[in-house]
């Protein structure tokens, strides 16, 4: 009777070790190949106008497996070109929070574009 208790017991701890490992490393590859942030989708985007000012505006979509805790949006926006047409161009950022595995969401740009901004997007950050 303890013996067959003790086999159960061992398998059962087995059985849950081997869950909570695959588990791990199912969750460690995915953050660590290229992160939540490569199934992360754009979905459009473009300037509104509020209040007078000009924002980058648009939605991307998270195909990943699980929930995106942070998300930042990253556009570059082109700057006027020096005496070497070197342009440095300015960053603006979009952050959302907490989306959901195949969630859409809309976004907005912190700060002001400008009225006849040229932008592109660059890149998202996801953790």
């Amino acid at each position: 009777m303890k013996i067959s208790g003790l086999i159960f017991g061992l398998l059962a701890f087995v059985a849950v070790r081997y869950y909570i490992r695959r588990q791990y490393n199912n969750v460690m590859t995915e953050v660590t190949s290229g992160g939540p942030a490569s199934c992360l989708t754009m979905m459009g985007s473009t300037t509104r106008d509020e209040n007078h000012f000009t924002y980058i505006v648009g939605s991307f979509r998270n195909d990943c497996a699980r929930q995106v805790g942070q998300v930042t949006v990253i556009f570059k926006v082109s700057g006027p070109e020096d005496r070497n047409h070197y342009s440095r161009d300015a960053i603006l950022y979009a952050y959302e929070r907490d989306i959901e595995p195949g969630e859409v969401r809309n976004f907005k740009t912190m700060f002001q574009a400008g009225k006849n901004a040229v932008f592109r997007f660059d890149h998202f950050n996801a953790y």
